[in-house]
């Protein structure tokens, strides 16, 4: 991946957050790839009915190269959220540790960016945790989703860390070289067949190593596309949702109370 962000092209394009409950939260302070200490935020996107029992959590990291201009709130972050919210997840799109800009991320090298970057992603955990209770969130079924640099720091945040996730999905983010993935959990791979910046071939090491460990994988391969297309979305995130809803034993209904109110009811 050597652009200064891949994702950058999507700057014009505005978030929406429409059908959904959106809340922002400082969850952490941590050493960027430089060693200097900032603060971290995440976006809780909830359903936008009101919530019966506790959700299931989807942590989806953006892209972006490691650099700036990147941050959570990617359109293609609420584009994909929705969905999910519609079908009772809870999901949290944190920031993380970034180089400074392309000339730091060229001098440390690139591979240096989803080290620091999965510590957020831990910090995102014990942050759950802590206030699970308060918005009715399920800490115990978790998973893990992320795009491009987001997907590589997915890797690392599974690999070194023993935060149990339910599933992962990897979009069009897998490094190179693999970290330890002998602990994954069932994971889907979504990637275009002619990605100029992350290969596509990477995907044929991912699968090798995790059928080497007996690992549920699947791959959704967008022929003749490139990075992150967004465009081909009904193509592949009814299979994410297929897969986190297996995963969870996630049961929705919206039912109606006494008082009209529209309940979403989640077992």
């Amino acid at each position: 991946m050597q652009v200064a962000n891949p994702e950058i092209r999507f700057r014009p394009m505005k978030p929406d957050y429409s059908g959904m409950r959106l809340s922002t939260y400082t969850f952490a302070e941590l050493e960027d790839i430089a060693g200097r200490r900032q603060t971290y935020d995440l976006d809780l996107m909830l359903p936008e009915q009101e919530i019966s029992a506790p959700l299931p959590v989807v942590i989806f990291i953006h892209g972006g190269g490691f650099v700036p201009p990147c941050d959570r709130r990617q359109v293609y972050i609420s584009l994909i959220s929705r969905p999910l919210t519609q079908a009772g997840f809870a999901v949290i799109s944190p920031d993380y540790p970034l180089f400074a800009d392309e000339e730091e991320r060229d001098r440390y090298g690139i591979m240096r960016g989803p080290v620091p970057a999965a510590s957020a992603i831990h910090a995102v955990r014990v942050w759950l945790k802590e206030n699970a209770e308060a918005f009715r969130l399920d800490p115990e079924r978790v998973s893990i989703m992320g795009g491009s640099a987001g997907g590589m720091t997915a890797f690392y945040a599974i690999a070194g860390y023993d935060d149990p996730y339910r599933a992962f999905i990897n979009l069009w983010g897998v490094p190179d070289p693999l970290p330890d993935v002998s602990r994954f959990p069932p994971t889907l791979s979504v990637h275009g067949t002619a990605d100029p910046l992350v290969p596509f071939s990477n995907e044929a090491g991912l699968a090798e190593a995790l059928d080497a460990h007996g690992i549920e994988h699947h791959l959704i391969a967008l022929e003749g596309d490139g990075h992150t297309p967004l465009h081909r979305r009904e193509e592949f995130v009814p299979a994410i949702l297929d897969l986190l809803k297996r995963v969870n034993g996630l049961v929705m209904r919206l039912e109606t109370r006494i008082d009209g109110a529209a309940v979403l009811c989640i077992c």
